[in-house]
């Protein structure tokens, strides 16, 4: 968990539109100083004011740190989170007691994380009694979900896997993997991945505004100025792509088939 923040401090990039209200977050400083004063057996045999105490903490972190507030709010819900996380999202459909992030683990926005299979439900004769079909997720350290991208039930992710925005990870992936598409397929490595980007020319680098400073609108705008767009990709026209599996996956095999046009090309 971060350090707490003055309350005149000026806004983290990551804080949302109108949390910034210094006034108010005083007052809720000042609500959790006095009740702070209170003798420990008041908050610890009295529920009401053990919830207030709560909401006064997690509303002082909403209006201070939204990374910080994400991470407690999830650890309150259940849910398993290493250190050093950023959440720029919180979004479990339910069961967060299921759901496991190790340390370092960075979830974009939009990141829905799904313990369940409500398909079952459709069928109830065929499943007398039955109180659900579930799965745990767990994420390796320093993996990357990107935005929008769906976790499914009983996926598990290795250590500094890659997800790319709006990809649907129906089952597992060995670690330094970068997988994409729906359902989610192995595209590369990471370190391959991190190498391409590290020298990519849309890569900026700036002493005065590392990660997660935000630069400037109208200095990012002008150092990308003259940054190409990417070209279309020119691909045969073919029949339907034979099926092969993945001798790396792990997983039940809905994610981990490869097609042979992707396999000849990254023979190429």
């Amino acid at each position: 968990m971060s350090t707490r923040r003055s309350p005149f401090a000026k806004p983290l990039v990551h804080q949302p539109p109108g949390v910034y209200e210094p006034f108010k977050l005083c007052l809720i400083r000042l609500l959790r100083a006095s009740l702070g004063l209170l003798p420990d057996g008041w908050l610890r045999d009295n529920r009401r004011l053990a919830a207030l105490s709560e909401k006064l903490e997690l509303a002082d972190w909403w209006r201070s740190d939204g990374l910080a507030y994400r991470v407690l709010r999830a650890r309150k819900m259940g849910m398993k989170v290493g250190e050093r996380c950023r959440l720029y999202s919180l979004q479990i459909a339910s069961e967060a007691e299921l759901v496991e992030l190790g340390d370092d683990v960075i979830v974009s926005g939009d990141v829905m994380f799904v313990t369940h299979d409500g398909a079952i439900h459709a069928a109830r004769d065929k499943f007398p009694d039955a109180n659900g079909h579930y799965g745990r997720i767990r994420i390796g350290n320093g993996c990357f979900l990107g935005m929008r991208s769906t976790i499914l039930p009983g996926v598990e992710l290795g250590d500094n896997c890659v997800v790319a925005a709006g990809a649907t990870v129906m089952d597992s992936f060995p670690a330094n993997s970068v997988i994409a598409g729906n359902p989610a397929t192995y595209v590369c490595s990471t370190s391959i991945y991190m190498e391409l980007r590290r020298h990519s020319v849309a890569t900026i680098y700036d002493a005065l505004y590392p990660f997660p400073l935000k630069m400037p609108p109208d200095l990012l705008a002008a150092r990308m100025a003259n940054v190409p767009y990417k070209l279309p990709r020119r691909r045969e026209k073919r029949g339907p792509p034979s099926i092969t599996p993945n001798p790396d996956f792990r997983g039940n095999g809905v994610a981990g088939l490869h097609r042979h046009d992707q396999a000849e090309e990254a023979g190429k």
